[in-house]
């Protein structure tokens, strides 16, 4: 049999059709495709990806691993390696802060594969103690953030334990070209008895907040080599948290919107009829709270602790909170919504019910990039 004249493999496409062919690639394929052979990903580096800038969420199945669902395609993307022994921890654009069955952590691309090994955790250097393996008694406590800039091929880490109905433990932090943890200690004056809410912020700033009968705020700066200093520290009375109700469960966080203004979010929710009512509070004087009403043109993702801007093109809803569950309450049921702060209704997403059959467990908003 003769061969056909001026046959082309596929991997080694002309330019401009490979061009035209990723230009109208989603996200996710996008990102598959650039990995298909040494042309394809030098044509990635050419073309302007379809990117979508709206909210995503990472779904985590009972059996483990991770799947991921596109809200404005209604899709659900589900990776091809097998990541049943990785426990998912956090996420800066495409990389992912995970943990392996031996307990290590390290940073992944899941798209192109690409992996960071990082410090182990008994790296931990402290002036009081140094961690070890057995501190951590089950890997459910451990809880993660991640900030990443590919551009300039920097990260930061932060891990920290959060034991059920106990305190939030060994808030530690690491940045690329370390080979340890340096842990933020318990005398920043926060309290920590009780669990916490913490922020990642541009990868130079952690935000934490505790709540008793006050709410405690602290903002550290990440940014000097010497390791962190406190720049900001507050005490709120927010005068809701007197009055939940036993029945019901609550959440409270710590948000950053826009313009750099710290919000303390308090949610409650029936698990039986899962109503769902927000407060927003931002500091006025002294411990004195002032109510927040609206976030304006601004969405809140409170999985990540920030808002980011409303665009009806990408839809991402204006004046509206991205939920998952009441972070922090051990009671909480899964409840994947956008609340409308202006008209006090909630958006539900048909597409990961129970009739679709997606067997997951939790689930997590993100900004894919």
């Amino acid at each position: 049999m003769e061969n056909t004249p001026s046959s082309v493999h596929w991997s080694e496409l002309p330019m401009d059709i490979l061009r035209s062919v990723f230009e109208r690639l989603s996200f996710v394929d996008f990102n598959h495709a650039k990995n298909v052979s040494p042309n394809w990903y030098l044509c990635s580096k050419q073309t302007s990806p379809r990117i979508d800038k709206s909210p995503w969420l990472m779904l985590f199945p009972h059996e483990g691993g991770c799947a991921l669902y596109n809200p404005n395609e209604a899709r659900v993307y589900k990776t091809k390696r097998d990541l049943s022994d990785i426990r998912f921890l956090a996420n800066s654009g495409n990389w992912f802060l995970v943990l392996d069955s031996k307990l290590d952590l390290s940073i992944i691309d899941l798209f192109s594969g690409k992996k960071i090994h990082l410090p182990p955790l008994d790296s931990l250097k402290s002036d009081q103690r140094r961690l070890g393996d057995k501190e951590i008694m089950n890997v459910e406590d451990l809880r993660g953030l991640l900030w990443v800039d590919e551009k300039k091929e920097e990260y930061l880490v932060v891990w920290y334990l959060s034991y059920k109905h106990k305190a939030t433990k060994f808030l530690a932090f690491c940045k690329n070209g370390e080979d340890h943890y340096r842990e933020v200690p318990d005398w920043i004056e926060l309290h920590l008895q009780n669990r916490a809410d913490v922020v990642l912020l541009r990868g130079d700033s952690i935000y934490i907040s505790m709540t008793s009968t006050l709410a405690y705020i602290a903002k550290l700066d990440l940014s000097g080599q010497e390791g962190f200093k406190v720049v900001v520290k507050m005490k709120l009375f927010v005068p809701v948290l007197q009055r939940c109700l036993h029945d019901l469960t609550y959440s409270s966080n710590v948000a950053i919107t826009i313009s750099g203004e710290v919000l303390f979010v308090v949610s409650i929710c029936n698990q039986r009829t899962m109503r769902r009512t927000v407060h927003l509070y931002k500091k006025y004087d002294n411990l004195k709270p002032v109510r927040v009403d609206s976030l304006g043109d601004e969405a809140l993702l409170l999985d990540l602790g920030i808002t980011v801007p409303a665009d009806h093109n990408l839809g991402i809803e204006p004046n509206s909170i991205y939920f998952t569950r009441n972070r922090g309450c051990e009671r909480s049921c899964l409840d994947i919504s956008v609340f409308n702060l202006a008209t006090k209704t909630i958006k539900r997403f048909p597409d990961l019910g129970p009739s679709n059959n997606l067997n997951f467990e939790d689930a997590r908003w993100f900004l894919p990039s």
